[in-house]
């Protein structure tokens, strides 16, 4: 998750051929500076919407989470600091990502560095060629204009659930 006022969280997933291949369409062809696809000019947004059209030897999800609004709405509501918050949203979201095929113990994982809050969680490494290319994900999905249904990126919306777990979680605890 690149920006956290997206709330959205790039998954990616390949073989290391797969990933080297994808990284190097998008980074060694378009040149992109940062990898926040809305605070980069419009010729290497472009371009990085072309390679991924046509396919990239990756399996790419933008999970809409938005794990700093659940930890805003639902610790003020009852009154619980926004690290305890995020730890819930964050666990249930790993729980998420192991049941549903997103994850296994023997895969390599990448965090960007926002995400590494997640290593208590999942084993993992920061940064690397993979967790640029989901932030790339996870920040073209959210540009105005851009045909989403076009995209070979899946789109799953998870806020809704974590936010009535998190909830759940916290009236057990009162």
């Amino acid at each position: 998750m690149v920006r956290w006022d997206l709330g959205v969280i790039g998954y990616v997933s390949a073989t290391q051929q797969g990933m080297d291949t994808a990284y190097s369409e998008i980074f060694l062809r378009c040149y992109p500076t940062t990898i926040d696809m809305t605070r980069e000019m419009r010729g290497k947004v472009t371009c990085v919407l072309n390679a991924i059209s046509r396919g990239l030897p990756i399996n790419a999800v933008a999970f809409l989470l938005d794990p700093y609004g659940i930890a805003n709405d639902v610790g003020t509501k009852y009154g619980v600091v926004r690290s305890t918050v995020l730890n819930i949203v964050y666990s249930w979201f790993a729980n998420y990502l192991r049941s549903n095929g997103f994850l296994e113990d023997s895969d390599i994982v990448e965090f960007d560095e926002e995400l590494k809050i997640l290593t208590p969680f999942i084993k993992a490494r920061v940064e690397g060629s993979a967790s640029r290319i989901a932030g790339i994900i996870a920040t073209i999905v959210t540009i105005k204009g851009v045909d989403k249904q076009r995209l070979p990126i899946r789109i799953i919306d998870l806020k809704r659930n974590a936010e009535e777990y998190v909830r759940e979680m916290l009236k057990k605890g009162s």
